[in-house]
């Protein structure tokens, strides 16, 4: 059997070494991390986030609890705010979508 280099429990294929996600920390032997969430509203967009991508929701799930002025209000709050993220990243969010920013596991 040959040795394992790289880690295959998340999308980020880390090297063994390096790992970046608990799950891949737990299955090779290592402490995990535990990450500080933000208060106020950085950390409940935190906690959104990570629910939505680990979640296993159906599109309008998520948001069923919402009603349709709030959801309104919510993308347009989330609109303003990544527009002004766009402008200030270096490469934009077209970069970070390719995988080009910083893993998060």
């Amino acid at each position: 059997m040959s040795e394992q280099h790289y880690c295959d429990q998340c999308d980020n294929q880390c090297p063994i070494d390096s790992l970046r996600c608990n799950k891949g920390r737990i299955r090779f032997g290592q402490e995990p991390v535990e990450h500080k969430r933000s208060d106020g509203p950085l950390g409940l967009l935190e906690k959104c986030g990570f629910v939505l991508h680990h979640g296993n929701w159906e599109q309008e799930d998520a948001l069923s609890v919402l009603n349709t002025q709030e959801r309104a209000e919510l993308e347009r709050m989330l609109s303003v705010l990544l527009a002004d993220w766009e402008k200030r990243m270096p490469e934009g969010l077209s970069g970070a979508r390719q995988g080009r920013g910083c893993g998060h596991h």
